[in-house]
């Protein structure tokens, strides 16, 4: 049976074990908030992030080495957190599914999905049957909270090229993923009227809606959503900001579904633009070696052309280990 399908106890449609859904959409797009409320629900998994498949399948028509890429996989945060097991010697769709399926063993529960912001187009290559539920938010708020983590974009110039990317990839999984097996929702409506929002999601999973969906409060570090939370750009950004990001959106912003600002339309000029990108590579870099401090920073940096020779190889994973447990302090 599908989703839609009737036949569940309690009189929701039937949850189908052998399709998994994602929860997709751009970084700062308001996901852990929403995978948050989803795993407070009594059958729906937590939705750990799982960006380690599809960024090894992105841009390949074949399946990655699977012996280095499993013994690379535990340099990355969102697989040791999930503190899974990858299996050399699966074929690289097998041990995706077999990721996955420790993912749902490790929940216990029986609506099992996961979080990708990333190429998640590709994920249909491994998981045919798929479900996405797609969290948008106003591009001009997702680019300035990019450059306030410090570490994602320099400047909203750059930032506003991650929500792009994000939107392309939504676009590409449209033209191959049925309407039946894909929902879209805002985050500005997720956070004005939350009820009616996972009521949505919920039907989509073939679940019924739990009100302990909002009591998230009591266990992580979020409090239960507001119209607050959707503080817009319109508040504090400045209109020379705003200008370069609906520059840099053109189009897409109204496709998306968010009017322009109505300021005048700035022109970037190529000169310009490269003198932007020039700027979010010195302030990502100031901010990387404000994090991990000079010589960690060094030696990541000194050693990524060099990791052909195996000694730089693996300073240069010690280096990213290093990182990584400094990036896991600044998780939220």
């Amino acid at each position: 049976m599908t989703a839609q399908d009737p036949g569940a106890p309690d009189g929701s449609p039937r949850h189908d074990d052998a399709s998994p859904f994602f929860l997709v959409g751009s970084i700062r797009s308001g996901t852990t908030l929403l995978r948050l409320m989803l795993g407070h629900h009594s059958r729906i998994c937590r939705c750990h992030e799982m960006e380690y498949v599809a960024s090894a399948i992105a841009g390949r028509e074949d399946w990655p080495e699977v012996p280095s890429y499993a013994r690379d996989l535990p340099q990355r945060y969102d697989f040791r957190a999930g503190g899974f097991v990858a299996d050399p010697s699966l074929a690289f769709p097998d041990l995706a599914r077999d990721l996955f399926a420790q993912l749902r063993a490790a929940d216990g529960k029986e609506v099992a999905g996961a979080t990708v912001h990333n190429h998640f187009d590709e994920l249909p290559r491994i998981w045919p049957e798929a479900r996405f539920i797609h969290l948008e938010r106003d591009p001009r708020d997702i680019a300035r909270s990019c450059v306030a983590t410090g570490w994602a974009a320099g400047n909203v110039w750059a930032a506003a090229d991650i929500w792009i990317a994000a939107d392309d990839a939504w676009q590409r999984l449209e033209a191959q993923v049925p309407g039946s097996r894909r929902l879209q929702l805002k985050f500005e409506d997720l956070v004005a009227q939350p009820e009616i929002e996972l009521e949505r999601i919920c039907r989509f999973l073939g679940v019924s809606y739990e009100p302990a969906m909002l009591d998230i409060e009591g266990d992580t570090t979020y409090r239960r959503p507001s119209k607050r939370d959707a503080r817009s750009w319109r508040e504090d950004a400045p209109p020379k900001e705003v200008r370069i990001m609906e520059a840099r959106f053109g189009a897409r912003l109204a496709r998306a579904g968010y009017a322009p600002s109505g300021l005048p339309p700035l022109r970037i000029s190529a000169a310009r633009a490269m003198l932007l990108r020039l700027d979010h590579r010195w302030r990502r870099m100031r901010a990387s070696q404000r994090r991990y401090g000079f010589w960690l920073w060094a030696a990541s940096a000194v050693s990524r052309p060099l990791v052909r020779f195996k000694a730089l190889g693996e300073a240069r994973k010690r280096a990213r280990a290093a990182m990584g447990r400094i990036d896991e302090l600044h998780m939220r």
